[in-house]
């Protein structure tokens, strides 16, 4: 699992998922969890048994205008998604539980998030500012934001430590390595050296010195160890369009 700046909503019905964290070491994944935001690279999945998931993957500020939770309450950590979200959400693995077809799940995932949007959840600088990061993939630079929102740079900084739980500065390049994975996934047969000049990289040798800082791997085997992690459904995602991606894996595995 390469670093990400999506809030994922984890729900878990069969046997459970492994994490193998070098900071923690291995656990399991909670049936209900929502995880937030990670900036460095460190962490993997290990699927093992019958395997039956289904995952909200929100956009970085989603937590915020839809549940009125800054994404800093849980950047860089995870946690039972009840505790963050309310017995709603514990709700919703019942009814996902019950239906196992994915169309099924979609409409009912849509309608939870329909029901617990917030109208009143309005923009904060910050997550203007992170939206503006994300469209742009990355090649922002943080001075003219700050100036766009006629606030300073250590302010903007301040804000986004407050709200999202991460510097701007880190949050823009993960964008940028997001920008130039998804392109990968939307595009297998693009050279790293093409997304590397895209994404706005200063050369190829830089484009792999941030992915061995945020995936932990070169970019090659950071794709072919990519897996589900990044489902191609976000990859076209990018960009902010929408505030959630729901993706569905139904694996069924054995040692």
């Amino acid at each position: 699992m390469p670093a990400f700046l999506e809030t994922v909503i984890h729900f878990d019905f069969a046997d459970p998922l492994t994490v193998i964290d070098g900071r923690e070491g291995p656990r399991q994944v909670r049936p209900l969890e929502i995880v937030g935001p990670h900036t460095s690279a460190g962490t993997s999945l290990g699927f093992d048994g019958n395997i039956n998931t289904f995952a909200i993957f929100l956009q970085p500020t989603a937590l915020w205008s839809l549940f009125h939770v800054p994404p800093s309450a849980i950047a860089e950590r995870h946690y039972e998604a009840d505790d963050i979200l309310g017995q709603s959400v514990r709700d919703l693995w019942h009814v996902l539980a019950e239906r196992t077809g994915f169309v099924e799940r979609v409409r009912a995932a849509e309608a939870f998030l329909l029901k617990e949007t917030r109208t009143d959840s309005a923009e904060l600088p910050s997550t203007a500012a992170a939206s503006s990061i994300v469209r742009t993939g990355g090649q922002t630079v943080i001075q003219d934001l700050a100036g766009q929102l006629h606030i300073g740079v250590r302010q903007l900084e301040r804000l986004f430590l407050r709200d999202l739980g991460i510097s701007p500065k880190r949050f823009a390049r993960v964008a940028r390595f997001q920008t130039a994975l998804d392109t990968r996934v939307r595009h297998p047969e693009t050279s790293w050296l093409n997304i590397a000049v895209n994404a706005g990289y200063h050369d190829q040798m830089h484009l792999v010195h941030d992915f061995r800082a945020l995936a932990g791997y070169a970019p090659q085997h950071t794709f072919q160890r990519l897996g589900d992690s990044r489902p191609a459904a976000l990859a076209l995602s990018h960009g902010g369009e929408r505030n959630a991606v729901l993706n569905p894996s139904n694996l069924q595995s054995s040692r």
